[in-house]
């Protein structure tokens, strides 16, 4: 009897350690984290989720993460940088993912979400953001701000008036903003106005901004244009000029989301340059995961994707290349 009891005694020691042993690992897959047989996870710090280009980078990204089998988790900031950095912090402790993608946010202004990151040896990448220390990949932004006001001289002329509607918050608006003022300081003859636009309200900033614009400039006071840092404050502007019957006035703006697209298409939006988001989303998963496998090894890299100009003249053209572009 007494071995039957001991021995009785010995399997349930067993299947007790046995239990213990897989409640550890169990426990451990409820996490986001990186080990062994467990889903990786990107978390996306979004500047406005629901901006057609944040939206086509966030698409891009996920695409890539779930074809490797990585799970997606987005927060949507509305253009905070306080949120951001509280969400990347939150990334990095409570949900502890594997990689985090920052989007339209100065790098130089996320100190504490970088920190956190760097502390769970987790990975950052950046939309439009700068190559500071842990930074592994980034997109440039300067290139496409460079392209819009260029045609807008083109087109302009070397007199006149343009009002310019701003986000310097947003590091991609800010590329874009340096890249305008840099070619309109060459511009002595044109007279230029800046105001900044809010999010959120950045399409109603951009209806504002123009009706008290269009009050000291009337129709017949000289060559007018409107330049947008992204489509939506542009958008808010055409409003404006419709409101006022007004069509001596030309827009232009960056992104290329459906709405401006379709502006192009009617007439009301002289041009936009149209950012490829989703190859750049694919390009920053790539990296995040690229970085996230080479750990030290890893080396800073910009990832640079063209824009498209998209006038009326090549408006069919560019929708028969890039049918989704209006979805």
């Amino acid at each position: 009897m007494k071995r039957i009891l001991a021995a009785a005694a010995a399997v349930v020691i067993a299947v007790g350690l046995a239990a213990c042993s897989s409640g550890g690992s169990g426990g451990g897959s409820s996490d986001a984290g990186s080990g062994s047989g467990q889903q990786k996870t990107l978390g996306i710090v979004a500047l406005v989720a629901t901006d057609a280009l944040n939206k086509a980078v966030i698409d891009g990204a996920t695409e890539v993460a779930k074809k490797d089998g990585w799970k997606v988790v987005v927060t949507d900031t509305q253009g905070s940088v306080d949120k951001a950095n509280a969400a990347m912090t939150t990334f990095s402790t409570t949900q502890k993912v594997d990689a985090i993608a920052v989007m339209a946010f100065l790098s130089s202004a996320l100190g504490s979400g970088l920190a956190s990151a760097k502390a769970a040896d987790i990975p950052v990448v950046s939309w439009g953001g700068e190559l500071v220390p842990g930074i592994a990949a980034t997109t440039s932004a300067e290139a496409v701000g460079k392209q819009s006001v260029d045609d807008l001289i083109k087109d302009f002329g070397d007199k006149g008036s343009v009002l310019a509607l701003t986000y310097h918050t947003g590091v991609l608006c800010l590329y874009r903003g340096k890249a305008f003022d840099a070619a309109m300081a060459k511009e002595s003859g044109i007279k230029v106005t800046r105001n900044e636009v809010a999010i959120p309200g950045q399409v109603n900033d951009g209806t504002n901004f123009t009706s008290a614009w269009l009050a000291n400039h009337p129709a017949g006071s000289g060559p007018l244009a409107i330049w947008g840092s992204w489509d939506e404050p542009a958008m808010g502007a055409i409003a404006a000029l419709k409101q006022a019957g007004r069509t001596d006035v030309k827009v232009y703006a960056i992104n290329g989301g459906p709405q401006a697209l379709q502006a192009v298409k009617d007439g009301t939006l002289e041009q936009v340059v149209w950012q490829d988001g989703v190859s750049e989303g694919k390009q920053l998963m790539e990296s995040a995961a690229g970085a996230l496998k080479a750990g030290t090894k890893w080396k800073q890299k910009t990832i640079n994707v063209p824009g498209v100009t998209v006038t009326k003249d090549n408006i069919d053209q560019f929708l028969a290349d890039h049918p989704d572009a209006l979805k």
